[in-house]
């Protein structure tokens, strides 16, 4: 009887969730209005959806919705598969964690000592030096890339034309550009290394090593980053489209950039490997990957939203990891706690970052994920508090905001405006509800 109750609860909130996606009103003062996951995925002009949801360290639901291509009837299913667009770099991560762990690779260790193939080269006669970790964390300096990848039956670049931007790659050469270490700087550059650095240590092409490493452990059965996978399954195929609701030509695109981009997988799969972070960031057994290594992956690197491979969000006890996509045709989120066992994964075949925001922000809510966006009631700070962010603050030369204390609140003027009211949420965190406006205060000597 106790499962059967259960089921029904679990029933129940898939049923809220798929009724009442939290649709963002124009201004927050607004009421938002309930829509269907339906609704919103004919809105968005996106054909198919699946998601996965994980609870109580499980994968509670996971569920298709809509149909693997506009116009016709097969419908998605928990086992349809999507290109996972960045994601790829979550799980390419995972992979080079592992080698790690075995003693093959260094995380701090010079790049090209490890690449045979290919080395990154120097410039100018100054021969930089890049670390996994830096190539993992987006911090070595490499030229911005986005791999946009080929149509079926263009030429195909080899990993190698890549790296060196010649035809018929379609990206500049993968070059150091910026000083390794100083800053960081999100692009595929650094993961088309990383796949070359993996395949020139280990010998193995990169689909069989990743399955090796990866997939085959955790019982990815429905993941693949050989870019042939599609072909052996065309019935659970989710065709990508066009942001107008178009089929991609040819379906999908080719993306010789694996690491980067080319993983085919399902939410259930990503869940899987979003659980055995989690477990193993909790301190729980495992042999798979280190406790040390998983949580130096969910460590910031230079910048707080990024660690290793995955992208970081919240603070304490509600921080999150996790990664997000979008290739020609697809876009995709993961995101899941590390302190918690709450997740989920969405991954839809149209270009539908909006809509998989919606469905996020109801399953958030529904699940109460603790601190998921940030709240807007207001709470009572000391009069001495507003006092002290009183002033006038320069946005840009010519253009400056004032700041007054009024009865309990902040006052925002700008030039030939009405006052805007700002409400505390915190003694640094300020809202106003009339311009959408969030304001976070931290001592700058430019304020006077």
């Amino acid at each position: 009887m106790a499962r059967v109750e259960e089921a029904s609860l679990v029933a129940d909130m898939i049923h809220r969730v798929e009724s009442d996606l939290v649709v963002e009103p124009p201004v927050w003062s607004q009421e938002s209005e309930p829509a269907t996951i339906l609704e919103r995925m004919e809105y968005h002009r996106v054909p198919g959806l699946s998601v996965a949801v994980i609870n109580g360290e499980q994968i509670e639901r996971a569920r298709g919705y809509g149909v693997l291509e506009a116009g016709k009837q097969e419908p998605v299913t928990t086992e349809s598969i999507f290109q996972a667009c960045s994601i790829s770099k979550h799980v390419a991560m995972v992979a080079t964690l592992r080698l790690i762990q075995e003693g093959v690779l260094d995380l701090d260790g010079d790049a090209n000592s490890y690449l045979k193939s290919w080395k990154l080269p120097a410039n100018a006669g100054w021969q930089p030096r890049v670390t996994l970790r830096q190539l993992l964390g987006h911090t070595a300096g490499l030229v911005y890339n986005w791999y946009r990848g080929f149509r079926r039956e263009e030429p195909m670049p080899t990993l190698l034309d890549v790296l060196e931007g010649r035809s018929p790659a379609n990206t500049p050469p993968v070059r150091v550009v910026m000083l390794p270490g100083s800053r960081f700087r999100y692009s595929g550059s650094h993961y088309s290394v990383l796949q070359q650095l993996l395949v020139d240590v280990t010998g193995t092409p990169f689909p069989e090593l990743m399955r090796a490493l990866v997939l085959e452990p955790l019982g990815m059965n429905d993941s693949s980053y050989d870019q042939g996978y599609p072909d052996t399954r065309p019935e659970s195929v989710a065709v990508g489209h066009y942001t107008g609701g178009g089929p991609v030509y040819g379906k999908w695109r080719v993306i010789p950039e694996m690491a980067g981009a080319g993983l085919w997988t399902t939410p259930f799969d990503l869940a899987r490997l979003a659980l055995e972070i989690q477990r193993t960031h909790q301190g729980r057994s495992s042999r798979f990957l280190a406790k040390e290594l998983v949580d130096e992956a969910l460590n910031p690197q230079i910048e707080d939203g990024f660690g290793l491979g995955t992208q970081l969000d919240g603070k304490g006890e509600s921080r999150r990891f996790g990664h997000s996509g979008g290739n020609i045709g697809y876009a995709c989120l993961s995101t899941a706690y590390s302190e918690r066992g709450l997740g989920a994964v969405v991954m839809t075949n149209g270009e539908g970052w909006a809509l998989i925001q919606e469905l996020f922000r109801a399953i958030a809510r529904e699940y109460e994920w603790p601190e998921y966006e940030p709240g807007r009631e207001v709470v009572p700070i000391e009069p001495a508090v507003y006092e002290s962010y009183a002033g006038e603050y320069e946005l840009r030369p010519g253009y400056s905001l004032s700041l007054r204390q009024r009865e309990g609140t902040l006052l925002l003027e700008a030039p030939v405006q009405a006052a805007v009211e700002l409400h505390p949420r915190s003694e640094t965190e300020f809202f106003s509800e009339a311009l959408n406006l969030e304001v976070t205060f931290g001592r700058d000597e430019g304020a006077r």
